[in-house]
């Protein structure tokens, strides 16, 4: 683990707020994807987390869980398999399914079977979701491109969702909040379209499929934005 100025004067304080606010903290293994509960670098989901928040989340009329696996798998396939390949578009329908859900085959003797619409995300009662913080969260690139991998400083899962991609960056470099913007975008593969780079793909954009803000800091400062600006749109704010 790191133990720079960027680590202690940024990461850590940013993970040490998260905790207090009832986020669990994990710490990502550089060799080892098991760590983050994922079987290879190229899954960008906490599957295990996912899996027993629908089961969890998503009740009968008698307040029991009612998802059986093959129906749990259905779900995390229709959010696994968007449809597309491109970001902004892959994003969009990310975003529909968190908030409006996905069906899936319905019970027997239970509204003569009809598909049942199932939630990824208890939007009702907060404290029914899981929601975890790791950093240095590794995911490999796909192959043929110049970097192996990137690895965030800090994402943000809840149920198991990588939700939300910071970069945090050390005080004492000359322009810390552009660099780290910079580097969003190029673990996004946003850089060519902003003409800084030309036909190379630097990152993996799978990881920015689900993302509903991505946020770069520095000390007291973050710029928070979305997917659907073209950079981020700028909002410092103070952490206590």
């Amino acid at each position: 683990m790191s133990t720079g100025p960027e680590f202690t004067h940024v990461e850590q304080p940013f993970i040490d707020q998260l905790v207090g606010m009832g986020w669990t903290h994990n710490t990502g293994n550089l060799d080892h994807p098991t760590t983050t509960g994922r079987e290879s670098f190229r899954e960008v989901f906490i599957l295990d987390d996912l899996r027993e928040a629908l089961r969890r989340v998503n009740l009968d009329p008698d307040g029991q869980p009612w998802l059986d696996d093959d129906r749990i798998t259905q779900a995390v396939n229709a959010l696994q398999r968007l449809g597309t390949a491109k970001l902004l578009e892959a994003n969009q329908k990310s975003t529909e399914l968190l908030y409006k859900g996905t069906v899936v085959d319905g019970v027997e003797d239970w509204e003569q079977g009809r598909g049942r619409t199932v939630h990824f995300i208890d939007w009702d009662n907060p404290k029914n979701n899981t929601f975890r913080a790791i950093n240095q969260f590794k995911v490999a690139c796909p192959a043929g491109q110049p970097h192996k991998h990137i690895i965030p400083d800090i994402v943000l899962f809840v149920n198991g969702i990588p939700l939300v991609v910071v970069e945090a960056k050390s005080p004492y470099i000359a322009a810390p909040m552009e660099d780290a913007i910079n580097q969003l975008q190029r673990y996004a593969n946003r850089r060519r379209g902003l003409g800084i780079v030309h036909d190379v793909n630097e990152g993996n954009e799978k990881l920015f499929h689900y993302s509903q803000f991505i946020v770069a800091t520095c000390r007291e400062q973050a710029r928070v934005g979305t997917l659907m600006k073209t950079r981020p749109t700028t909002r410092s704010c103070q952490r206590s």
